[in-house]
């Protein structure tokens, strides 16, 4: 009732479907591999592009801002200057008041 199985294939024939379907395995995988190494690469080549934007982005925002701080020490110098003018009229306007009230009290002659 139970007679063993034969089988009619060589182990020959056997070995070399698996070494076949290991050598398609090895090939599908170094494909992957590669489209993996070729999108990474890809990648690099727009991180160092987009680095290399951030690094010219930074250096000119630095030479703004020196430019920027350079505009506001000559503003802060003029401004500086104009207080200087302004206080010296204001002191004459009020030597010219003061004169022109104390000469209509009388409280000084003519010459």
């Amino acid at each position: 009732m139970n007679e063993p199985v034969t089988v009619k294939y060589s182990l020959e024939d056997i070995l070399k479907k698996i070494d076949d379907k290991l050598d398609r395995m090895e090939e599908a995988s170094n494909q992957r591999f590669e489209k993996l190494e070729s999108k990474l690469e890809s990648n690099q080549k727009d991180v160092n592009q987009k680095l290399d934007t951030l690094q010219k982005d930074v250096t000119d925002l630095k030479v703004g801002q020196a430019k920027l701080e350079e505009k506001v020490d000559g503003l802060g110098k003029r401004l500086d200057y104009q207080e200087f003018i302004n206080r010296g009229v204001i002191i004459g306007l009020l030597a010219a008041v003061l004169g022109s009230l104390a000469k209509m009290l009388g409280l000084i002659g003519n010459p």
